[in-house]
């Protein structure tokens, strides 16, 4: 207190300290966390314990090319297991990571045919099934594939897990790639560290682009072309149940897995089943920078399924020209403007079932390496800087059974 005196009459004058700055505490997230079996339920992943659960988390292609190769950093090679599977441990490591800041709890897991073709053939591509050999594909899942999935677990990270590859340009019901994907999920739903294993989802395809549709015509986006996607999918979902399986299923759309809305009128049947999206800044031959275009896109060909089932976005990346992304050109901007990271995260969060990862760890770190920081220099116009952030946000959020 202080006393002014005046006229001879003590004025008591009361002086309010200053407040110390409030401590700004960051909130101590614990990881890992258990990875109980999710089921879904409606438009939404639920753990035992009736959570709505969301997944983040990036594609990992456990061949010497997707480790390193296309960055010029080769890091191992000539089939070299221990070499590899150190490597992608080191990856999910990296990424779960709470001192570095890191909180991603699934992976998208390739089963590349680096491992699954006759080795010493080339190919006409991932679509090109010619050389596939079932022995070193089912050696493959039991030295690479499983031994990452079992890590992943122990780091809190759930799996989807796709078939080695890519779809070829045409599918048909019955054709030769339909006989692959049979003989694929077969073995897989089979597999006694696969099967009903907690952390365990499959992926029944990668990009399908046109099928043969019921009405004879090779297409991606009329009601002929999603009834003969019910007709090739279908029956590798009742496989898996036949088999005893009953791990989550993420079915893909046409046109590279961005088409979805005839599903609504003839949905693949079954219990556990979501629907596997892909989105880039040029999907839809349209500039998903503008926010009125990307959410037309939206809802005219992924808002229809998530109204009705989970969705998992496999592959998304953004970034402006000068960097190696898949989706250049796209740059995260600002919500309700220009700008296609941010207003993503918009509508994935305004839907609230939408699970989704990035392409490659390079999108999240520097050219890959167990060592390196933030990707693309930290430049929040590019999808690692944000992304780092926002998986950050929502790990303080998830809810998850620990028992």
């Amino acid at each position: 207190m202080m006393f002014n005196c005046s006229n001879d009459e003590a004025e008591k004058v009361t002086i309010q300290e200053p407040k110390p700055e409030e401590e700004i505490v960051d909130e101590v997230i614990v990881r890992p966390l258990s990875t109980p079996k999710l089921t879904v339920d409606g438009r939404y992943l639920k753990d035992p314990c009736n959570n709505n659960v969301l997944l983040h988390g990036v594609a990992i292609t456990p061949s010497p090319w997707f480790n390193g190769g296309a960055v010029g950093e080769w890091r191992w090679n000539n089939y070299d297991v221990d070499a590899c599977l150190a490597y992608n441990k080191g990856v999910i490591n990296k990424l779960t990571n709470t001192d570095e800041g890191w909180y991603l709890n699934y992976i998208r897991l390739h089963i590349d045919p680096y491992w699954t073709n006759n080795i010493g053939v080339s190919t006409e591509g991932e679509h090109d099934i010619s050389q596939f050999n079932y022995e070193r594909f089912k050696t493959a899942i039991d030295n690479v594939i499983v031994p990452l999935i079992k890590h992943a677990k122990s780091r809190g990270m759930y799996v989807i897990l796709r078939p080695p590859g890519v779809c070829p340009r045409d599918l048909a019901v019955g054709d030769a790639y339909y006989e692959y994907l049979i003989k694929i999920w077969d073995y897989l739903s089979l597999h006694s560290d696969l099967k009903n294993v907690d952390n365990v989802m499959f992926e029944l395809a990668n990009e399908p682009i046109t099928i043969k549709g019921t009405n004879g015509e090779f297409g991606s986006n009329t009601q002929a072309h999603f009834d003969a996607l019910k007709l090739f999918f279908q029956p590798m979902v009742n496989l898996i149940r036949e088999n005893g399986s009953n791990n989550i299923i993420w079915v893909p759309g046409s046109g590279y897995q961005s088409h979805y809305k005839g599903y609504v009128n003839n949905p693949i049947e079954g219990n556990n089943i979501g629907y596997a999206v892909h989105i880039y800044p040029g999907y839809w031959g349209r500039d998903n920078n503008n926010p009125e275009i990307f959410k037309a896109n939206w809802n005219e060909n992924i808002k229809p399924v998530a109204d009705m089932a989970p969705i998992a976005i496999t592959e998304i990346d953004w970034g402006p020209e000068q960097y190696a992304v898949w989706g250049k050109g796209g740059v995260t901007g600002v919500a309700g403007g220009w700008g296609f990271g941010v207003n993503f995260k918009a509508l994935a969060d305004e839907s609230g079932n939408v699970s989704w990862n990035l392409l490659a760890p390079e999108n999240l770190i520097d050219k890959g390496a167990l060592n390196g920081g933030i990707a693309y220099d930290s430049d929040p116009e590019a999808c690692a800087f944000p992304v780092f952030t926002w998986f950050k946000e929502y790990a303080r959020a998830f809810k998850i059974c620990e028992n």
